[in-house]
C-alpha cells in the first residue's frame, strides 16, 4: 500500500504519528504504549488505530496487525485470550443480566456483552434526550 502526498500530510498531522512516508508508517511511543495498555484490557486494536484518526481502510488491517503483534512482542504483551475474555464477561456488573450460555463459544459471549451494553446506552440516550426536549 502506497499513501499519497495528502494522507501522508493527514497521517503525520495525528498525534499518534511521528512520521509517514509513502510507504512507512512511524508511530509516536506514547501511542504505542496507550494501545498495549488498552489492549490488555481487551480493547480492539483496530477500534483504537480509529479512535486515534488512523482508519483501517486507509492504513490497513494487515498493517495494524502486524503492527500489534511487533508491539506486543516487543514489550511481552500477551496475544488476547478468548478465556480471559470469558473471565471478564462472568465478572462484570452485568453478567446476571446476560442469557445463560454456559459452553457457548467467547466470541458469543462477547457478543451478548456487547449487545447488552449497546442496548443499555440506546435507553440512556433516550432518556438523555426526554430530558432535554422537556
Amino acid at each position: 500500500m502506497t499513501f499519497t502526498k495528502e494522507q501522508i500530510k493527514y497521517l503525520e498531522s495525528l498525534p499518534a504519528v511521528e512520521h509517514a512516508t509513502a510507504t512507512r508508517i512511524t508511530y509516536a511511543d506514547a501511542f504505542k504504549r496507550q494501545c498495549l495498555e488498552r489492549y490488555s484490557s481487551s480493547a480492539s486494536p483496530t477500534a483504537l488505530f480509529r479512535e486515534a484518526g488512523l482508519d483501517p481502510k486507509l492504513v490497513g488491517y494487515k498493517r495494524i496487525e502486524r503492527s500489534f503483534a511487533r508491539w506486543r512482542n516487543r514489550h511481552d504483551v500477551p496475544q488476547y485470550s478468548p478465556d480471559a475474555a470469558t473471565a471478564k464477561i462472568d465478572s462484570s456488573p452485568f453478567a446476571d443480566d446476560l442469557p445463560n450460555m454456559a459452553g457457548a463459544d467467547p466470541r458469543d459471549l462477547l457478543i451478548a456483552r456487547q449487545l447488552h451494553r449497546i442496548d443499555e446506552l440506546e435507553r440512556e440516550l433516550a432518556d438523555l434526550l426526554r430530558v432535554t426536549a422537556v
